[in-house]
């Protein structure tokens, strides 16, 4: 007590300091959350899950075959030459995972152990470059306002190139700061590592670091010793010698590799293979990217990172230090990132991801100017033993992490749920978990090892498919049950929703189909049998399952043997001898089944026992009746880790439907409370085609539709209307309306 009496200045800065210290563990911990949830999911569709799938396994490529190249041509068993040597980016991406490869082989979890580590330094390596020049308080407003920006937290799992940079930029800035003041050699070391981190990441690396070192080219060889602060100019212009030497070497041997593959071609055609760019000019370029950015940063961060512009290079004209060149050399590497390479900005929502890095350094920056303003005017009119620059710096500078932390926090199930792809344009978004449990779980265990596997287009087979499957995936209409060769390719796998009613009677007459939910499997080396059915008992995570396999999707349990509901339903649609299941339903849906076989055998009095069950389960504002016998009893809501509503239908008319998909879209109609992010204005596809085609459905029966929500942050308003299949007749409202509100979900 007596010394905070004796000394208040230095009590406040002590406790100053601790609050300091405490924002930037709080910032950490939640990176580090946000990369880790989910670790051990199996990846699903999009960036987070396929994208993160293609690196991995393009680093395989090089333990397995002992070569210097990522490579595509995955499980083929044929060693990657030519066009398949990956020969466009620098191969930093690559080394991690092959080491983690060769190390633990082929496993889930370490799709993204090294973005957690990586995204988890970056809060502290922000506070340690801002504190260099700014003290604790200015460095903990850098690492606080870094985790709230959404696509910082969104894409904190995501092993790309955007994390590494920003670790190795950070890593060099930090590293010649603290030699710039010292000398000493092992910052120094820590610089250059950071430099090779940086270069070895992407192209954009070298405009990363490029405006500082350009800077520390005229302060120590051009402008005069006085126009700048007094620094050792020998060590400074060894780190400087130093830099441009690493940087020409990594280029030309990265330059030097793809020329040894003969595919410098491929490199220089990098930006031409992706599929944007295909808006004429840069502006309407940036109004359809307008969605994704605001979602990414919030209108109000990208407000502030234009206001921070400015100040930031007059604080590097007026002071004319090394430090003050890092904010606006992000911000130079990111604008230039993002409009030079259009085609990528306009397929990838994480192209931006740089001016995080920029926006937390900026906001640190503004943070100092307006502490440093405070101390001046409190000193000039009311000295005070104090630390005022400290104190307004860190609660003004917190201003904006705290408004935007709620968006950051609601902002992480969003990126999830849809892969990272967000709103992907309007179009429909399939994390297509559900067919990869079963693959691992059903399919694996029966399929030997290096064994292709048969894919009907619906399944969409693709990179996280690879990976979980290990093997090739051949294009294939329809099983080839019986072929003589079906040992080396034993499984055919497609989407019930997928295909048509003539397509399932077909299938189903010539082979043994089983059912997964909406996964259809066939073993081509058995004859034809009637189909089966299984459940896949999903249920609610637990709190230990949440946090290792992610809270958006629910777990799943496949059954050992044919559930005799979904069996009973199936083979009754499809034609085939149906057993009649016995004992009571269990659950809603079994109870519609019921209610179905009921109808089927003429027991009116169990139909209207089941019917009346049902109906005190669903919500009947949204009824409708429509045209061709189809009527929307209404729908259900479920919550949980993947909410959606169930749309229930009935079939009412005797008349034969044609196929038929009742569309569902939604709108944005509401800002949500206390967000900063707009209503996005882009309406999405939502619904795929029912399991069980139109064209098979029974007259009486009842069917459930299931249409996942991933809904963004704000009220949106889910609508749906019929759409054709096949070319024939949909069924319309019978009011003549033009569409159906399904829900409003806050």
């Amino acid at each position: 007590m007596r010394n905070a009496a004796t000394h208040p200045a230095r009590s406040a800065g002590w406790f100053l300091d601790r609050i300091a210290i405490g924002v930037v563990v709080v910032a950490t911990v939640w990176i580090c959350f946000t990369a880790l949830w989910g670790f051990d999911a199996i990846p699903g569709g999009g960036h987070l899950g396929a994208g993160s799938t293609g690196t991995f396994m393009a680093a395989e490529q090089m333990v397995r075959w002992k070569i210097l190249y990522p490579a595509r041509s995955w499980y083929t068993g044929i060693r990657p030459e030519g066009a398949a040597l990956m020969c466009h980016h620098p191969y930093g991406q690559y080394y991690l995972p092959a080491l983690l490869y060769l190390v633990f082989g082929h496993r889930d979890w370490l799709l993204h152990l090294p973005a957690v580590l990586l995204s988890t330094a970056i809060p502290p390596l922000l506070y340690a470059v801002a504190k260099e020049t700014g003290g604790r308080a200015v460095g903990a407003v850098a690492a606080a306002a870094y985790v709230v920006v959404p696509i910082a937290v969104g894409f904190s799992s995501y092993w790309n190139l955007e994390t590494i940079c920003i670790f190795g930029t950070l890593l060099f800035f930090w590293g010649h700061s603290r030699h710039l003041a010292t000398s000493a050699p092992r910052y120094l070391v820590a610089s250059i590592a950071g430099l090779c981190v940086v270069c070895a990441g992407d192209w954009v690396g070298y405009l990363l670091v490029a405006p500082t070192l350009s800077w520390a080219f005229l302060r120590a060889f051009v402008l005069p010793a006085r126009f700048t602060p007094r620094f050792a100019l020998r060590p400074y212009a060894r780190w400087w010698a130093i830099c441009v030497v690493v940087m020409a070497v990594m280029l030309l041997w990265w330059i030097g590799l793809f020329a040894h593959a003969d595919q410098i071609s491929q490199w220089l055609g990098a930006e031409e293979s992706r599929g944007g760019g295909k808006l004429g000019t840069l502006r309407e370029a940036l109004q359809a990217r307008a969605p994704w950015i605001d979602f990414s940063f919030t209108p109000f961060a990208i407000t502030l990172g234009k206001i921070a512009a400015p100040v930031c290079v007059l604080r590097w004209l007026v002071l004319r230090r090394d430090e003050e060149t890092y904010a606006p050399g992000i911000l130079l590497a990111a604008g230039i990132q993002y409009v030079a390479f259009r085609k990528g900005a306009d397929v990838h929502i994480f192209w931006p991801h740089y001016f995080a890095a920029y926006f937390a350094l900026a906001v640190a920056l503004l943070a100092r100017t307006l502490g440093d303003g405070a101390a001046w005017l409190a000193k000039r009119f009311r000295p005070v033993r104090f630390p005022v620059a400290g104190a307004v710096a860190l609660g003004l500078g917190l201003l904006p992490t705290v408004a935007m932390a709620g968006d950051a926090v609601r902002s992480v199930p969003v990126w999830r749920r849809t892969g990272g792809r967000y709103d992907e344009h309007g179009t429909l978004i399939r994390s297509h978990v559900d067919i990869l449990t079963v693959i691992r779980d059903v399919v694996l265990p029966r399929t030997p090892r290096g064994a292709s596997i048969d894919a009907h287009k619906s399944a969409q087979w693709g990179w996280e498919f690879q990976w979980t499957y290990q093997g090739i995936g051949n294009n294939a209409d329809a099983p080839k049950v019986g072929a003589l060769d079906a040992g080396s390719h034993p499984f055919w796998i497609a989407r019930g929703s997928g295909l048509t009613g003539d397509e399932q009677r077909k299938i189903a007459a010539a082979a043994h189909v089983r059912v997964y939910g909406d996964v259809w499997v066939v073993d081509q080396r058995e004859a034809p049998a009637p189909l089966d059915a299984f459940s896949l008992n999903e249920r609610e995570p637990n709190a230990f399952e949440w946090f290792v396999y992610g809270g958006t999707e629910p777990m799943r349990t496949i059954g050992k043997k044919p559930d005799p509901w979904l069996t009973w339903e199936w083979r009754t649609h499809l034609g085939q001898r149906a057993t009649l299941p016995s004992g009571e339903p269990q659950g809603v849906d079994e109870e519609r089944i019921a209610e179905d076989v009921a109808v089927s055998t003429g027991d009116a009095a169990a139909a209207q026992r089941w019917r009346k069950a049902i109906d005190g389960q669903i919500d009947h504002a949204p009824a409708t009746d429509f045209t061709e016998g189809v009527r929307l009893l209404g729908v259900r809501h479920v919550g949980g880790a993947e909410p959606r509503i169930e749309l229930w239908f009935e079939r009412t008319g005797d008349t034969p439907l044609d196929d038929a998909s009742f569309e569902v879209r939604s709108t944005m109609i509401a800002r949500a409370p206390l967000s900063l992010i707009p209503p996005d204005p882009t309406d999405r596809e939502m619904a795929f085609p029912p399991s069980i085609p139109t064209k098979l459905w029974r007259t009486g029966f009842v069917y459930r539709v299931e249409v996942v929500l991933n809904h963004r942050i704000g009220r949106e308003r889910y609508w749906g209307r019929w759409q054709t299949r096949d070319g024939g007749v949909a069924p319309r409202r019978a009011d003549g309306g033009p569409m159906t509100i399904l829900a409003e979900v806050p």
